[in-house]
């Protein structure tokens, strides 16, 4: 109980003093650059406190010289913050647009040039879409969640659509990433991360070149596939295409 509660105070003091920092880096560097920096950072302090250790298997090497859409199943929380201590490239997280309203964290985000979509409007969520395909045909990875919410039972719930029309839209590798043992560490609806082991499995970039809006229902099914094997999950149970 003291460690989980020293955890819970890491996590707000390193909260409120790297959102702080991050507006302060924002005016530095307009690119965003030096806040993704913190943000690893910010997440080996959150994950450290409680004993979260995150283990990496990286399939094959990533180039560090060109963007990727990294596509990861969510089951808690604490995939953010192990995707920013495991994955061996800056990425940007597109979130909802909610998160970016937030006083001081979500001014931070924007500070670290992050994608908000406003997924009640189809108008400017095509907007954002078309403003992450730029980003990344200027050399920014990004990484969605493509089930749009944290799963309650931790199995992999149906993809939607939107990550897919933007990777092909971009010309973007998709890199589909596993990420085993998060749910039991922070169940959705639990305020406390308990100390264990995440597991990233980084899996072999899934080229989009050639691909057309056509495309984007067998690429769903192939990414989707990809991360259900790596999971140990059936591999066509929720296959569907959602939202």
């Amino acid at each position: 109980m003291i460690r989980a509660l020293l955890a819970v105070l890491s996590f707000l003091v390193a909260t409120i003093l790297g959102s702080v920092i991050s507006l302060v880096l924002g005016v530095i560097d307009r690119t965003g650059g030096l806040v993704l920096k913190l943000c690893r950072v910010w997440s080996n302090v959150v994950l450290g406190a409680p004993g979260v250790k995150v283990e990496v298997s990286l399939r094959v090497p990533l180039d560090p010289g060109r963007p990727y859409v990294f596509m990861a199943n969510h089951a808690s929380m604490v995939d953010v913050w192990a995707m920013f201590v495991g994955v061996p490239i800056p990425l940007r997280f597109i979130a909802k647009k909610q998160l970016g309203q937030i006083p001081v964290f979500g001014w931070a985000m924007r500070a670290g040039r992050f994608i908000f979509i406003d997924r009640q409007n189809a108008v400017s969520a095509r907007r954002s879409i078309d403003e992450a395909a730029r980003r990344i045909r200027s050399g920014q990875s990004v990484a969605i969640f493509p089930e749009g919410t944290r799963t309650r039972n931790g199995r992999l719930l149906p993809f939607k659509k939107g990550g897919f029309h933007l990777a092909i839209d971009a010309g973007a590798d998709i890199v589909p990433i596993a990420i085993r043992g998060s749910h039991a560490l922070m169940p959705p609806g639990t305020p406390l991360i308990r100390a264990g082991v995440v597991h990233l499995e980084i899996d072999t970039p899934i080229s989009t070149a050639g691909l057309t809006a056509a495309d984007r229902g067998a690429l769903l099914v192939r990414v989707r596939a990809r991360i259900a094997e790596m999971l140990g999950e059936p591999t066509a149970e929720g296959s569907r295409q959602a939202g």
